[in-house]
């Protein structure tokens, strides 16, 4: 029975974290806001999680897995399709993972997951072990198979690109609204922009099978 309270308890608190980071972000939520959402003892942030840093990685935690079940990085192709089927399947997965469907809460805690990117706090290599690189490592096999011959370098260089260009229109969704307001990301929408960047990956791919310096 204890098992059970001690279960429905650390659900709570995750659900409410969810919610409360996506609201006001990790610096403004507050332990007690967490608590108060679960209907939760102010002292069981720590009993479970052991502190709010922890709590937040445990929330990023769930909406990885969460995100990689609703978008697979092979995003459902049929065993052994072509290497370029599935980079393009991958930058659909990565997108939607960072920028959402429409999910008002999906996409908040996307741009969370964006900032920690950006400037990874020192709970995050967990996330990053777990998650983000054995995903990458599905990437450089596709660029690898793409680019055959090609040095390591340059295969690490083009899977980064691939990254970066998802990253960018996450990261500067703002500044690209107030910039050039057609290529917001309303405008555009995710599998617009997900051809995009796969066909300008595509080509830089090419580009650098034979790039010499």
């Amino acid at each position: 029975m204890q098992d059970q309270t001690d279960a429905g308890t650390k659900d709570r608190l995750l659900k409410a974290a969810r919610a409360v980071f996506a609201e006001r972000g990790v610096k403004e939520a507050t332990v007690r806001d967490i608590c108060a959402k679960a209907g939760a003892n102010v002292a069981a942030v720590n009993y479970y999680f052991g502190g709010k840093e922890k709590l937040f990685m445990a929330v990023l935690a769930d909406y990885m897995q969460a995100a990689h079940l609703r978008f697979p990085i092979d995003m459902d192709l049929e065993p052994g399709a072509p290497a370029h089927d599935r980079l393009k399947a991958y930058v659909r997965s990565l997108l939607y993972k960072f920028l959402g469907d429409g999910d008002p809460l999906y996409e908040k805690l996307g741009m969370l997951l964006t900032a920690e990117f950006i400037d990874p706090s020192d709970q995050f290599d967990e996330i990053m072990e777990r998650f983000i690189m054995p995903q990458h490592q599905v990437l450089l096999g596709i660029v690898r198979e793409l680019m055959p011959g090609s040095d390591e370098r340059s295969a690490h260089l083009c899977a980064a690109g691939v990254v970066g260009y998802c990253l960018l229109f996450d990261h500067m969704r703002q500044v690209i609204r107030r910039m050039c307001p057609e290529m917001a990301l309303e405008n555009l929408g995710v599998e617009l922009l997900a051809n995009f960047i796969f066909e300008y990956s595509l080509a830089g791919i090419e580009r650098m099978k034979t790039f010499k310096e």
